[in-house]
């Protein structure tokens, strides 16, 4: 095979329920539904398969039709599923009330066969996994399995890059050795729940995730853009004003457009340029994937959003 990006986590059901007025708590609100494959690892191999970036997915769905659907969306779109689990279980789901501008009011999701993610599962696939160029992990998955992951791509110098998903998620790698990771890609609240040290700032978290061997910490600040750190200092870029209308699945398009970039061989500074511009596209489509987008078009959305920075 060749060398590929490898998307470890999840891959779920989204339903994603558009308020036609401002969402209210404790009633029914009326709104229009979409429906989409979805899941943090699921959104990123489908943005790098959509830019022409070879890349498998390493899940776990059931045995039902959910997980029939979602299998033939990801053959569709050029995903590889070789190292995908079916198991006896409820194929995972995530839920979303979002309000008429796109932010999100509520989101609660299921997954049921996230526990079946193993390190006694990956172990089978250690060639497989040996052959990626980058592996990207979100923490739906097992604790023990970070950990596992961390170490096998430090020992085979693979770079591992993990995307915290939320900030109860995001507590699993407060006890995780990170000595492996490359890269983690928190937002400002994610932040502090990656760390063992408990309630802090923002200066102190990163200096604990540095301290722990983490090579890089990109915080995400919204809508005032975004930062790397790393122990010689920090890249930071703004985000240029857009009328937002769906929040959904921003991060993990920015983690896409970083991923794909690096690929291609890159700089820190236009990676950086890829993740905000690709988000800075998947926030004015419905849903978390933006469907159109090629390898051609990111770039060009990288002139748009960047048109006086070198």
């Amino acid at each position: 095979m060749a060398s590929s990006i490898i998307c470890i986590g999840a891959l779920l059901v989204d339903e994603l329920f558009f308020c036609t007025g401002e969402a209210m708590a404790a009633t029914s609100n009326p709104a229009t539904l979409k429906r989409y494959a979805g899941g943090v690892a699921g959104n990123i191999a489908h943005h790098l398969a959509l830019l022409d970036v070879p890349v498998q997915l390493v899940t776990v769905v059931g045995n039902d039709s959910d997980g029939d659907w979602l299998i033939n969306e990801c053959a569709k779109k050029g995903i590889g599923t070789e190292a995908v689990l079916r198991v006896h279980d409820s194929t995972g789901k995530y839920a979303s009330i979002l309000n008429p501008d796109g932010s999100l009011f509520v989101a609660a999701c299921t997954d049921p066969c996230g526990k079946y993610l193993s390190s006694l599962f990956l172990e089978q696939y250690e060639t497989f996994l040996s052959s990626a160029k980058i592996i990207i992990a979100d923490t739906n998955i097992p604790a023990e399995t970070i950990q596992w992951l961390s170490s096998f791509c430090k020992a085979k110098n693979i770079l591992l890059l993990v995307e915290p998903v939320s900030v109860s998620k995001a507590k699993k790698l407060a006890g995780t050795d990170c000595s492996g990771i490359f890269m983690v890609t928190p937002n400002e609240d994610e932040l502090i729940s990656l760390c063992n040290s408990g309630p802090g700032n923002t200066n102190e978290a990163i200096s604990e995730l540095l301290a722990r061997a983490i090579q890089k910490v990109w915080v995400r600040k919204g809508s005032a853009g975004s930062e790397i750190f790393d122990r010689n200092g920090s890249l930071s870029l703004h985000a240029p004003e857009i009328i937002i209308k769906d929040s959904t699945g921003a991060g993990d398009a920015a983690l896409a457009g970083w991923a794909a970039a690096y690929y291609w061989g890159m700089n820190e500074e236009q990676c950086l340029k890829a993740g905000h511009a690709l988000a800075l596209e998947i926030l004015q489509a419905a849903g978390a994937v933006s469907a159109t987008i090629t390898k051609e078009k990111l770039l060009n959305a990288i002139k748009k959003y960047y048109p006086d920075e070198k």
